[in-house]
């Protein structure tokens, strides 16, 4: 064997040694990565709590007090236990009538101290008389750990007196005793499934108000419902350069202040077009200021 077949030789030995080497790198770098993508695609999703309703009474007349009790499960049916405190309270209800007259927010909070025992049970009670026989949404908003959810239903109340026709009032600017509230929209035209900003400005006896005071931790509170009552928001307004970010569901959190006004902003996005009825909640000088406009999304 001369050696042109020795270099030659040595040569395929180490072309195979090299290329054995590179395919086990290759197939240690590949099997890593598609390890490390398997376990991201089926992370377990956390499921969303189920949320049931009982009136007492079952069948609820209007002017009468009634109880409504909320039991929050998780997918196997045990209570949810730990609900995080959002916006001062461990749940917000708010009560709309289908002719829009009669608003209400409420928490467990204002009817009884809250206990152990409500969170080891997942139950939580309201009061509450409802003015008008008709149909009203109860929406129930929440949160778990860091994360939220609103849970909508409809009650049907029996008796008398029964709900006027659904007035439709698009002015964007209203007196309320006192107070002047102009809203304006960015972009004035609001469409579906965008985002908007709400803009409130707000005028008391003429002059700009600048010492709102913080309700419920927040600036404003919204409810934002479509004119079926099918579609709900429950968000948050806030001083116009303190806002930071926006929540799926419509929640807006500013930076903490003391004093707010005279503009306050939030963010919503419309899920769907159509009249819109949005109930608005600030605090002046110790006195909660309902507000409502009506708007439509196309």
């Amino acid at each position: 064997m001369n050696r042109k077949h020795i270099f030659l030789i040595l040569g395929i030995i180490f072309l195979v040694i090299f290329i054995d080497w590179y395919n086990l790198q290759t197939y240690a770098g590949v099997k890593g990565t598609d390890e490390h993508h398997h376990h991201h695609e089926h992370a377990p999703a956390l499921p969303e709590p189920i949320v049931d309703l009982e009136t007492i009474p079952e069948t609820i007349n209007a002017r009468e007090p009634a109880t409504i009790i909320f039991y929050i499960k998780d997918s196997e049916g045990k209570p949810v236990r730990d609900l995080a405190i959002t916006h001062d309270r461990i749940l917000h209800v708010v009560i709309i009538s289908e002719d829009f007259s009669i608003f209400g927010h409420i928490h467990p909070e204002d009817f009884d101290p809250l206990t152990a025992e409500m969170k080891k049970k997942g139950r939580f009670a309201v009061d509450y008389t409802f003015p008008k026989a008709g149909r009203y949404l109860v929406a129930a908003d929440f949160g778990v750990n860091d994360l939220h959810f609103s849970e909508k239903f409809t009650i049907n109340v029996s008796g008398e007196p029964g709900m006027n026709p659904l007035k439709k009032d698009f002015s964007r600017e209203k007196d309320y005793s006192d107070y002047t509230v102009t809203l304006t929209s960015k972009p004035e035209r609001i469409t579906a499934g965008k985002d908007s900003t709400l803009i409130y400005s707000i005028k008391k006896s003429g002059r700009a108000v600048t010492d709102l005071e913080p309700y419920l931790g927040e600036a404003m509170h919204l409810a934002v419902v479509t004119a079926d009552l099918n579609q709900f928001i429950h968000a948050h307004g806030g001083m116009p350069d303190a806002i930071h970010g926006s929540h799926p569901m419509g929640h807006i959190h500013g930076m903490p202040h003391d004093k707010y006004g005279p503009e306050i902003e939030a963010e919503v996005v419309f899920p769907v077009h159509g009249n819109y009825k949005i109930f608005s909640e600030i605090k002046h000088q110790g006195k909660i200021i309902l507000l409502d406009f009506m708007v439509t999304v196309e």
